[in-house]
């Protein structure tokens, strides 16, 4: 899933959890520090029952990072 959110364009990924009808997510935002393009990815901790309950939570963890000014970001 992809979503161009602010400055950012933020992709959402899922994969199931070993052993457990469950599902992760990982994001990856990217956007532009210092006049290059940077990739952050963050992961979820949490597991989810469904991929799109995943995929939802991936996108609001998402903009509340680069709402709070992408901190710790890498690059």
């Amino acid at each position: 899933m992809e979503e161009h959110y602010k400055d950012t364009i933020i992709l959402i990924t899922t994969d199931p959890v070993d052993g457990k009808a469950r599902w992760k997510a990982t994001c990856t935002i990217k956007f532009v520090k210092d006049k290059r393009e940077v990739s952050q990815d963050l992961k979820l901790d949490i597991d989810y029952e469904t991929a799109e309950q995943a995929v939802r939570a991936g996108l609001m963890f998402s903009k509340k990072w680069v709402d709070a000014g992408k901190p710790n970001a890498s690059g």
